[in-house]
């Protein structure tokens, strides 16, 4: 199940830098989301946290901007998709 809201289907996979709460809190509005924790990524890096969310077609959600600014634009130059 997806939350109610229009045009809004994406499924979510927390990072560790959001606390797990959040992903029961967003599952109680429909959201379909799964945390670093729940799946047993805790203290993966962050090219493999998002490797793990393509994989599962997962959209990443994090505080951590710089980092992943970067494997976003080495995504890019690879050709590859996310």
């Amino acid at each position: 199940m997806t939350a109610d809201l229009p045009g809004l289907s994406a499924k979510l996979y927390l990072g560790e830098d959001i606390h797990k709460r959040v992903a029961y809190a967003l599952r109680l509005r429909g959201f379909d989301v799964v945390s670093t924790s729940e799946v047993g990524n805790t203290g993966l890096s962050d090219s493999e946290q998002l490797a793990y969310a393509v994989a599962e077609k997962r959209v990443l959600v994090t505080f951590n901007v710089v980092d992943y600014v970067k494997l976003n634009k080495e995504y890019l130059l690879l050709g590859k998709d996310h």
